[in-house]
């Protein structure tokens, strides 16, 4: 009788343990359906991000490229020292390309002005002076006969002709601007390609070219030139991608709460067999 006594007694407190267990579960189920819940919200905000930021880049690129197009005409001429252009920049930049460049003929020129900027003291270099024609092939002729005269000067001061490139590709291409003295002390000759690419002209004849910064950071140190490594551009849609949840993995386990449930479950079944086997 005492045995039947401590069974009914343990079968009791096994119950309330079932009932606890019973209503901590309830729980645990709501809590795991809202965290099922905010991994499905969660993933489809990630979609969304992801898509939002191909477009963004999409975007970028036909902007770089609109604006690349829109400067096609256009020519920068650099080291012109300030205000030698007199009252009129035009003026000065036609009798500049006649006279320095020895260009021949009609020279239509839709406007020309110094770059946006202050001079802030004399010792600062002097700004741009950028200038769109009305033809493109009056551009390259100019352009054509100033890297073939290389050294061309205004009041003593070397000046420089290019293309005038978009913000982010000057910003690449201005990378390369120290380790240029070096491969020049160096006795080697370089050259910079559209957009920012690393040209090498080796002395045994051999020419070597790095697709941008990075690479040329790396593959310049077997000439002994040092560069700093650029930071590329952040990844985001791989960090997002990384940063985001991957399956549903709250839905396909046994909590640790179902699993005692379980366990109780066996137990009282157990006790219950034990009994009418005694009756």
């Amino acid at each position: 009788m005492e045995t039947a006594g401590n069974f009914g007694l343990l079968k009791e407190e096994i119950n309330d343990l079932r009932e606890g267990f019973g209503e901590l579960k309830i729980r645990a189920d709501a809590a795991e359906l809202r965290i099922a819940e905010n991994e499905d919200r969660e993933i489809g905000m990630t979609k969304v991000l992801l898509h939002s930021l191909r477009m963004q880049k999409q975007l970028e690129n036909k902007c770089e490229e609109l604006e690349g197009r829109e400067r096609r005409n256009n020519l920068r001429i650099y080291s012109v020292p300030e205000k030698c252009e007199g009252n009129s920049m035009m003026d000065f930049v036609g009798n500049l390309i006649r006279e320095k460049l020895d260009v021949s003929g009609e020279i239509p020129i839709e406007r020309a002005h110094r770059a946006t900027g202050h001079l802030t003291g004399h010792s600062d270099r002097p700004r741009s002076i950028i200038v769109r024609f009305q033809n493109y092939n009056v551009r390259q002729r100019a352009l054509q006969a100033a890297w073939a005269k290389k050294d061309i000067r205004v009041k003593d001061c070397r000046i420089f002709f290019d293309e005038d490139f978009t913000t982010q590709v000057f910003k690449e291409r201005a990378k390369y601007r120290q380790v240029r003295k070096q491969l020049q002390e160096r006795n080697i000759k370089s050259r910079i390609l559209f957009p920012a690419k690393l040209k090498l002209f080796e002395k045994n004849g051999k020419v070597r070219v790095f697709n941008n910064p990075q690479d040329a950071a790396q593959g310049l140190l077997e000439y002994g030139v040092s560069m700093e490594s650029p930071a590329g551009e952040p990844d985001l849609e791989s960090t997002l991608q990384a940063s985001g949840w991957q399956t549903h993995r709250s839905r396909n386990r046994r909590t640790p709460g179902c699993e005692l449930m379980s366990d109780v479950k066996t137990l009282i079944d157990s006790l219950d067999r034990h009994e009418r086997a005694k009756e």
